[in-house]
């Protein structure tokens, strides 16, 4: 049975606390201030997509069609997601224990002081280190959806975590500019940056660029973000150290009681000397109350008699309001929402660049960026004005169902786009992949922040740092497995048909994916209806 705010306030006396410590408020500002570290934190994942396939073949000194440098790029981008996988965990139980803001500025400091020496690097072994070290400082994004899940409440969770899919678009749409424009700067503007650093250091630039952008996000949030984890609630370092300590305070306060009983004169085990019989009441019942008095029976002791008894109390107050199922189920819909994504658009992005000669769309990369621009754009007016009416309307259960039925959708007429596109050689070929781009996109805003809306609520009497950190490190962990898969299946599937075995890997895809959406719909309907609102809520992580 999941404990309720008076189980709360029960554990909470046991120890010695009778004030319910006070918590910031979700205000326009400090919404800003997490949409702008969100964005800086997307930014950063995808800022040298547009050119590491340069840096690579630079350091190897050889051509980017080099087997070589394909297989480095691979590592090099995969380090991050491996980083993210085992670092993300960590960030969230560093948060419960110190808060949520400091955990927020060293990642965030750590992650500028990384894209510095990145662009910086003048081999593999430097820009390795520097991409391990930005991979370690990524756990901002755990940390900053649960400091947005402790300030918001029912009414305005919906608003909160579409607003940080705003910025995630704005971030998938500003972190490309800034790595593929950028570089090379004593090429497009010698009279600027010729004979010096930027020439000799090419990747520099767009590092430094996104550095300041981070720098100036660290100095609004020590400015203005306040910290909503009270140091009454955190966990301890110490947990066998902190128990005694709970023990002895819990028995301190109990003999502090009895003494103030007994000089006020109250029997010392809490049994008042004489009863007040209320008005109305027959003789018998003030005859048994007399009764009681003369004769009273021996009170417990409200203290546990051992530590672990205080321990006991507490590890059962810390559990989630909505049951451990329910938790596993929603981290595993934002897994199959995250990985079915990423492997979508690596399918994506390889199919449409496929040459005519073998019936592709022979795309480039000005044209790839452009549509994936689309989707961009589309997801933000999705999340400004689409989002949060429609699931005060129709509920998170129906919105993330809508939502997948659309990604679905969109990717299952593949073949369709492509014959469209075969036909018609003017600007009306890529209306469908437009079309495709919209629905992708307005996928993705009806699941993402419903998926981030549902793992908070399921963290509700946990701690709620390291339950984020855990489902932020699932999600990694399914966008770093789901791209080499559906390439694998790719593969093996023009093998057998080249034309209509490339789409093998988008329908296993959906298949996959949608089976793991309907093992989770339980747990979504039950989180999404439960209505939990974080300052009712158990909070395990403090107490």
């Amino acid at each position: 049975m999941a404990p309720t705010a008076g189980d709360d306030r029960a554990v909470s006396l046991m120890v010695g606390n009778t004030e319910e410590p006070w918590r910031p408020k979700l205000t326009n500002k400090t919404l800003f201030v997490l949409g702008a570290m969100n964005m800086i934190d997307c930014i950063n994942a995808n800022l040298l997509t547009p050119y590491v396939d340069s840096m690579v073949s630079d350091f190897l000194n050889t051509t980017p069609d080099d087997p070589r440098v394909a297989g480095t790029v691979g590592l090099l981008v995969g380090l991050y997601s491996l980083c993210e996988v085992v670092f993300s965990p960590l960030w969230g139980m560093l948060s419960d224990r110190v808060g949520r803001k400091p955990a927020l500025l060293t990642g965030l400091a750590g992650a500028t002081c990384a894209a510095v020496m990145f662009g910086l690097g003048k081999d593999l072994t430097t820009v390795f280190i520097a991409r391990g070290l930005d991979g370690f400082f990524c756990g901002n994004m755990g940390v900053t959806r649960t400091y947005l899940g402790e300030i918001v409440d029912a009414s305005t969770e919906a608003k909160g975590f579409s607003f940080l899919s705003v910025c995630f678009s704005l971030g998938l749409f500003i972190g490309p500019i800034l790595g593929g424009e950028l570089v090379y700067p004593a090429k497009f503007a010698p009279q600027i940056f010729a004979d010096t650093i930027f020439e000799t250091h090419p990747f520099l630039l767009p590092n430094l660029t996104y550095a300041i952008f981070a720098a100036i996000s660290w100095t609004i949030g020590a400015c203005f973000l306040e910290e909503t984890l009270p140091k009454s609630e955190r966990l301890p370092w110490c947990p066998r150290r902190a128990e005694g300590n709970s023990a002895r305070t819990a028995s301190s306060s109990t003999f502090s009681r009895m003494a103030s009983r007994a000089s006020s004169g109250a029997d010392p085990m809490g049994m008042p000397r004489v009863f007040t019989v209320p008005e109305g009441e027959d003789e018998d019942e003030e005859q048994e109350g007399t009764q009681d008095v003369e004769q009273p029976r021996a009170a417990q002791p409200t203290v546990p008699a051992r530590t672990g008894s205080v321990s006991a109390a507490l590890q059962q107050a810390a559990r989630p309001a909505v049951g451990y199922l329910a938790l596993v189920q929603v981290i595993a819909a934002y897994c199959a929402v995250a990985g079915y994504t990423s492997g979508a658009l690596q399918l994506f992005v390889v199919i449409i660049a496929l040459p005519q000669s073998v019936h592709g769309f022979s795309l480039g990369p000005a044209q790839i960026g452009a549509l994936q621009n689309v989707s961009a754009v589309t997801l933000m007016i999705w999340q400004l004005f689409v989002y949060e009416p429609l699931v005060k309307r129709f509920g998170y259960l129906k919105v993330i169902i809508f939502g997948w039925t659309l990604g679905a959708l969109a990717y299952g007429l593949f073949p369709f786009y492509d014959i469209w596109y075969s036909t018609d050689n003017g600007f009306g070929r890529y209306v469908p992949l437009c079309f495709m781009q919209m629905l992708v996109a307005a996928a993705g805003g009806c699941c993402f922040p419903t998926v981030f809306t549902l793992v908070n609520r399921a963290a509700t009497g946990l701690a709620r740092g390291s339950v984020n950190g855990w489902a932020n490190s699932s999600g990694a962990l399914s966008r770093a497995l789901l791209p080499p898969a559906v390439s694998y299946v790719l593969t093996w599937g023009q093998t057998i048909n080249q034309y209509w075995g490339r789409y093998l890997a988008v329908y296993i895809n959906i298949i996959v994916a949608t089976s793991v959406i309907i093992f989770a719909i339980p747990g979504i309907r039950k989180v999404g209806a439960a209505g939990v609102k974080p300052e009712d809520a158990v909070r395990g992580a403090g107490h």
